[in-house]
């Protein structure tokens, strides 16, 4: 029997690495859950066929908020493939200036989208929020109920209030390591209930100057997430590892943790 997952990354973008296949390869070595999303229902297809066999990465069926404006006519296609997975990312709205004026499209797919995973139920949706976490908290309050859909907002960027407001909803926040590097993303990570807190990578868009990020990098995560909360590390470990178990145990998920 395969061992337990020792990490968890939330939100990777696997197709958009420099060699997928050897990415997952090295996720199954050193047993990285990995949530591979993707930011076009085209997508979908070759990254399922990627994943297929992989214990630890899984992919996950998305409509970047970014791309809404020019790839809104596959709305209907991921309407027909969500039946085929209960994983969903990466969805979500962008209010910031360059994408403001693919506004009422971006809530029209997201709506659309939540609203398919809402019929459906049992579904983790991985969120984009950047300068839209209001309008993304009213469309899960409008569209959504936490018995049948879990959200997961990836870095989050918003204020405090917010983010007690998205936990109060039923969201749960992925982590990385950018976001513990600022002074905003830090607080929020303090501030949010224990029990929200996942990790993340966003790879490859967390790269740094002298590296490459990679799914591997959660387990330090874990580490900077303790010394932010003042926890120890074993004890920031566990509580993450209780709260992947809860989130992919809602989409259907058991054997990682066996």
């Amino acid at each position: 029997m395969s061992a337990p997952a020792r990490g968890f990354d939330f939100h990777c973008h696997i197709d958009l690495l420099p060699d997928p296949v050897a990415t997952i390869a090295a996720c199954e070595r050193d047993r990285i859950f990995t949530l591979a999303v993707t930011t076009t229902p085209k997508a979908w297809a070759q990254n399922r066929r990627w994943t297929a066999d992989s214990r630890y990465v899984h992919a996950a069926l998305g409509l970047h908020p970014e791309l809404a404006g020019e790839r809104h006519t596959e709305i209907e296609l991921l309407e027909q493939l969500v039946t085929e997975t209960a994983l969903i990312g990466e969805i979500g709205l962008d209010g910031s200036p360059q994408h403001r004026n693919s506004w009422q499209v971006q809530r029209e797919v997201f709506i659309r989208t939540l609203s398919a995973a809402q019929r459906l139920g049992g579904r983790v949706a991985s969120i984009h929020s950047r300068r839209a976490a209001p309008e993304v908290l009213d469309c899960l309050a409008e569209h959504t109920t936490p018995q049948r859909v879990l959200p997961i907002l990836h870095w989050f960027s918003d204020t405090v209030t917010l983010a007690r407001q998205a936990a109060a909803q039923g969201c749960y926040f992925s982590i990385n390591q950018r976001m513990l590097g600022s002074r905003s993303g830090a607080a929020v990570v303090r501030a949010v209930p224990a029990d929200r807190i996942l990790t993340e990578t966003d790879a490859p868009f967390t790269d740094g100057a002298d590296r490459e990020s990679e799914p591997q990098e959660v387990v330090t995560t874990v580490k900077q997430l303790a010394e932010a909360r003042g926890v120890p590390a074993d004890e920031m470990t566990a509580i993450l590892a209780g709260n992947a178990e809860r989130v992919l145990a809602f989409a259907g998920f058991t054997s990682i943790f066996r």
